[in-house]
Formats: C-alpha cells, structure tokens, sequence
C-alpha cells in the first residue's frame, strides 16, 4: 500500500513537471525543488494515514453455573453487548511508524442470578511497529486489561476458589524482531507487567522476558517456537511451609518460566480454511518453601471454516495441572487437576456490515480436590454490526 502511494504521486509529480517548468524557464533548481515539495506536502495531507473500524455486538444467551461453584450451582438467562474499536495507522515513509489501535469494551447482565448481576471486561492494546535497519524492526506492545467478573482463583490460592474478581492489569512488551532469509525470523524483549485486584487477591508485579523463533511459508501461515521467564512478587502476600502454615513478616514471589509452540496454517490463498494448533509448558516455582509448586501442560486445537457467506469456528482446549507438594482431600495423594473445554461459532454474513452469529462453549474441571471441581455451559445468539 505504501509502495503503491509512492508511485501515484511520483507520477503526478512528473505530470506538474513541465507545467512548472513552462511558467518560469529561469527558475533555480532550489525554487523548483521548493515548489515540487509543496505539491507532494498538498497531496500528503488529502491522503488519510489513518483507517478506523468499529464492531457492535448485541445479543443473549444462557449461562448454566454462572458461579462456577462446585456444589451450588446457579444458571441465569443474559443480555450481552460489546464494542470494539480499531484504529490502523499506515507509514507513508519506509522508515515510519505503523500503529495499531484496538480497543474491546464487554458487558453481560443476568436476569435470574441472585449472586452475580453483571460482568464486565475490557481491554486496550497499542502496536507500535518502526524499522531500524533493512533487517531489524522495534515492536511495542502496550496492553491495559480490566475484568469485572468470576474467577477460578484456586490455582495459585489454595484457601480462595473462585470469586467475584475486579482488577486491572498493565503490561508493556517491547521486542526486537530480525528477519532472517528464507522467511526465518527471531523477536526478543523483556516483559513487565502490573497487576491491581480488589480484595481478597493481592496485587503483584512481574518481570522478564521472552524470545521467539519462527518461519513463515504459504499463504501468510507461520510456525513458532518461544520461551519466556517471568518472575512474580506479591505485595502483601505471605509464603507457606510445607505443610501450607502462612510465615509471618515474608512475602510471595514465583519463578514461572514456559515455553511452548504455535502453529497457524491456511489452508488456501483465500483463507477460507485455518488450523491452529498451540502447546506449552509452564513450571509455576514456590521460591520459598515450594508449597505452591505446580507444572501446567496445555493444549490447544481449533479451525476455522469460510464458505460464501457462512462461517464455521470451533477451538478445543485440555490443560493439566501437577502438584509438587500440595495434598488432595483424601491426604495421601498429591493434587492434581484438569480442564477440558471447547467452544463453537457459526456465523452468517447478511451484508458487508451485519452478520448473524449463534454460539455454544462449556469447561469441566476435573480435580482429586472436591472443592476445585466445576461445570459451566453458555448458549448464546446475536448479531455483529461492523460501521
């Protein structure tokens, strides 16, 4: 797109040419350069750098155990509606900046909860891509992320299962990517992110970073490799012995490095069919005691269909959860955990603007501890109006 600028106004530059040159032959190369830069600043500023898109969402469903409890589940019918905004600024230098702004604003209320009213999130991202030399680009990525809403805080609070969480989280990722030849390239950055949780969650603050490594092939599909290392420190919050007794006067921080692979294929030029497949590792280490020790596996599997004016998504997720130290209820073998879920979307386009949408998702959660144990299914439908 850029390119394609360039030359439309290096031809109507090389149109005023002679008209210039015909008005005063003994105009001197610096009031010709003057007037030739004049032309290109008025064609600049008819041009837009900046494309904008805007997406409406609006529509309902049911909830089964919209608390995600273990013993008393509650299900309620919604309402649900959503915003997304998205800001493009596209370079007109080879050198420049290009932008990305996108922001995502979602709320559901239940009509027959007496636990939970509503839930809300919200999310604001902001790309910055600017290239340094003809192999290396800086990468930015600023993130702010809100939740209002129910939580699975079992995982890393063993006295707090889930609850009404609202917190707010800001990170900043920047990155170096070098390309490399045959469509190789590797991106590295440190990561630092800050966590805010109303009570009964502690705040904390993690700090590391990341590498990647990956190729591009086909039709604009990629396959990668990274690892990261983030560690954690909580504000206020203390460790535990082995037996899980709090220390008094310590506070709580992780080491949580995870690596992983990704893998996104089309299919065809057009992208009407996409398979992506992710995997990884994390070791959630206690750097006290190691009572909160604990080593995830994921895994993740989706695709997506494009036919005429139909649309066909569906994703399924396991992740597994091994404790190092942490007892199940029975005392005698350690905890373990599992979550199974999946989700599936079928669309259809009615015009360029609006489309049709019906959805359906559910998670088990399987543990050897009563209390971590849950089940919740939605059943939604409504329609996305993009202006």
């Amino acid at each position: 797109m850029v390119r394609l600028l360039y030359y439309c106004i290096f031809l109507l530059l090389l149109c005023a040419w002679p008209s210039v040159r015909s008005q005063d032959t003994s105009l001197e190369d610096k009031e010709l350069e003057r007037q030739i830069a004049a032309i290109e600043k008025e064609l600049m500023d008819e041009i837009s750098v900046w494309d904008f898109s805007t997406n409406l969402r609006l529509g309902g469903g049911y909830k089964e155990n919209v608390t995600l409890s273990a013993f008393a589940e509650e299900s309620s019918p919604f309402l649900s509606s959503g915003l997304d905004l998205m800001a493009l600024r596209v370079p007109l230098s080879e050198d420049g900046f290009e932008v990305t702004v996108y922001g995502a604003l979602d709320d559901r209320r239940y009509l027959d909860s007496d636990a939970v009213d509503y839930e809300q999130s919200g999310l604001l991202n902001v790309n910055l891509e600017k290239p340094i030399l003809a192999e290396l680009r800086l990468e930015t990525d600023f993130r702010v992320i809100y939740i209002n809403e129910m939580f699975d805080a079992s995982l890393t609070e063993d006295d707090i299962g889930t609850v009404k969480v609202i917190g707010k989280q800001v990170s900043l990722e920047p990155a170096i990517r070098w390309d490399l030849p045959a469509n190789v390239w590797v991106v590295a950055g440190p990561d630092v992110a800050r966590q805010y949780f109303a009570d009964p969650l502690d705040d904390y603050l993690e700090i590391g970073g990341r590498i990647a490594t990956g190729v591009d092939y086909g039709y604009e599909s990629n396959f990668s490799l990274y690892a990261s290392m983030l560690r954690r420190g909580y504000d206020s919050r203390s460790q535990r012995d082995e037996i899980g007794f709090y220390i008094p006067d310590t506070e709580l921080d992780y080491d949580r490095p995870q690596h992983g692979v990704e893998w996104t294929h089309y299919w065809d030029r057009n992208k009407q069919i996409r398979m992506r497949t992710r995997w990884s590792v994390l070791e959630n280490e206690d750097r006290s005691s190691g009572y909160f020790d604990y080593r995830r596996e994921r895994v993740s599997h989706g695709w997506r269909f494009r036919i005429d004016d139909w649309s066909l998504a569906s994703t399924i997720r396991k992740a597994t959860y091994e404790y190092a130290i942490q007892r199940s209820s029975n005392f005698l073998d350690l905890r373990q955990r599992s979550d199974l879920s999946c989700d599936i979307s079928i669309g259809y386009d009615y015009n360029d603007q609006l489309t049709f949408l019906i959805g359906f998702e559910q998670e088990y959660i399987n543990s050897n501890v009563p209390q971590d144990e849950y089940r919740y299914r939605i059943f939604s439908a409504g329609i996305d109006w993009e202006f």
